[in-house]
Parts: C-alpha cells; structure tokens; sequence
C-alpha cells in the first residue's frame, strides 16, 4: 500500500487525519507521517485499514480512478 493511499482512504471517509488516527486505534502521528512521506506505510497499518474496511486494495484504486477522473473533467471543461 503506498503513502499516497492513505490520504485518498481517509478522504473518501470523510475523515481528518485525528478522526482516521482514532478510527484505526493508531497513533495521530502515525496518520501524519504516513501521509506526508516522512515514514512508510507498515505491514501492520496495512493490516488493519484492510481489516477495518473489509475491501481490497482495488476498490481504493477505483475511487482514486474516479476521481483523477473526475478533477481531470472539471479542469478540461471549467477553466
């Protein structure tokens, strides 16, 4: 799982970084580090966002499609 998911994760739940960090039973700094490149995504971060979410990594990869998708529309046909 890449850095980058996290962040996209916590957004498609409408979550902050605090309410995420809770959510999970991790560290605040944990979510903070992650998502800003200063610290890798662990096995057991990992672990338990798949055991929290009951989904597969391909259902983020979708959502994240969606929306490249959609800012690409916005920008191509709104600017």
């Amino acid at each position: 799982m890449r850095n980058e998911l996290i962040k996209d994760i916590r957004m498609y739940k409408g979550m902050s970084q605090k309410q995420f960090s809770r959510w999970l039973n991790v560290h605040y700094s944990t979510i903070a580090n992650v998502e800003s490149n200063h610290r890798p995504v662990s096995e057991n971060l990992a672990d338990i966002i798949a055991l929290k979410f009951d989904v597969s990594d391909p259902d983020f990869v979708a959502y994240r499609e969606r929306k490249k998708n959609a800012r690409d529309y916005f920008f191509n046909n709104y600017r």
